[in-house]
């Protein structure tokens, strides 16, 4: 599919989709961050990831979820918290400070940001 017909396939869904205003739902705080591991360390990154996952699953107050998507560029990870103080309380947890510490010999390079959802067009 080229690209064009993809943006067709996207504005086609988003008229036939209901839309829904962001302030007519509650607000989850969605956390992204882009990482890019070291040459060489793209499996023992995700090896680690995995494992956390598996550790913390459904331990985590206010976490809805997460999602990890992958390309030849790299990594973005997508967590999605009840609220900004649910994912404060997190970024202190010992849990999340130690796995970081395993990790962050791995990681090229990593950005994240904090960002709440502006409008949705289907289940994504």
């Amino acid at each position: 599919m080229t690209f064009a017909a993809a943006t067709t396939a996207v504005a086609a869904a988003a008229v036939a989709s209901p839309f829904e205003p962001r302030a007519a739902r509650p607000e989850p705080v969605v956390n992204i961050s882009v990482i890019r591991p070291k040459t060489g360390q793209f499996e023992a990154f995700l090896e680690l990831q995995l494992a956390q996952h598996l550790r913390l699953r459904g331990q985590v107050k206010g976490l809805r979820g997460a999602r990890l998507f992958r390309s030849e560029q790299g990594l973005v990870l997508i967590s999605v918290f009840d609220t900004q103080a649910d994912a404060d309380l997190f970024r202190e947890d010992p849990r999340f400070t130690e796995h970081m510490a395993r990790v962050r010999p791995l990681i090229e390079t990593s950005e994240a940001g904090v960002f709440a959802e502006a409008y949705t067009v289907g289940m994504v």
